[in-house]
């Protein structure tokens, strides 16, 4: 995949909270974190390391019912949602609900980020799931997942968080307007409509989820 010149792909260390608390400002949306073009196969092993790994909360369980979520997304007609997870990093829910099996994805409150101490718990988690699929993970905005805000991908040497200086030139070079009026309506209805915004991400999670391949990313 192409990546333009101004996004430095190396490891970034000793990173100061100022940089990257912009990504994690409360507003009424969440943020997720996608895997994409993926298969069952993949979502087999995700499950399998998740429940070796983690502290989970599965409904009423603390493992994943592996068989349950795969034929769960199988299911060509799916009428009920499917039971969700909790991946316990501290403080910290991340949550799936099992959409598609062309995709993963987690989200996160960024309310609950509020450091560079729980990025970094966020960023652990990215790098341990990007090690051990050997593929890329990417957090964006809620419903955004062609705009990578920070990209993990161990196998290729990349861990890189968006500048805010990097991120306006990568939507301003966006050529779809329609994109851009998007978010610039996004944008103004939290701003003069909170109430209305609040209830419109919560009827998004009842919508059809499409995957985004991940050639289609920005970067």
């Amino acid at each position: 995949m192409h990546i333009p010149p101004n996004v430095t792909t190396h490891f970034e260390m000793n990173r100061e909270w100022n940089d990257i608390k912009w990504i994690f400002e409360p507003d009424g949306s969440l943020r997720d974190i996608y895997i994409q073009d993926v298969s069952l196969s993949v979502w087999d092993e995700i499950i399998v390391y998740l429940n070796k790994n983690f502290s989970l909360t599965f409904g009423d369980k603390t493992k994943i019912d592996k068989d349950y979520v795969l034929k769960y997304l199988q299911q060509t007609n799916q009428q009920n949602a499917c039971q969700p997870l909790i991946i316990n990093l501290e403080h910290i829910k991340v949550h799936c609900y099992f959409f598609i099996p062309e995709e993963i994805e987690f989200d996160i409150d960024p309310t609950e980020i509020n450091s560079i101490t729980d990025f970094e718990l966020i960023e652990s988690f990215m790098v341990s799931i990007s090690k051990a699929l050997g593929l890329q993970v990417t957090l964006t905005a809620e419903n955004s997942p062609k705009f990578p805000l920070f990209k993990v991908d161990v196998k290729n040497g990349i861990n890189k968080v968006l500048t805010v200086e990097e991120a306006y030139r990568l939507r301003k070079n966006m050529t779809t307007i329609s994109i851009q009026l998007k978010y610039l309506i996004t944008r103004l209805k939290m701003m003069l409509f909170p109430k209305q915004y609040e209830k419109q991400i919560i009827s998004s999670a009842n919508k059809e989820h499409k995957p985004t391949k991940r050639e289609k990313n920005v970067w």
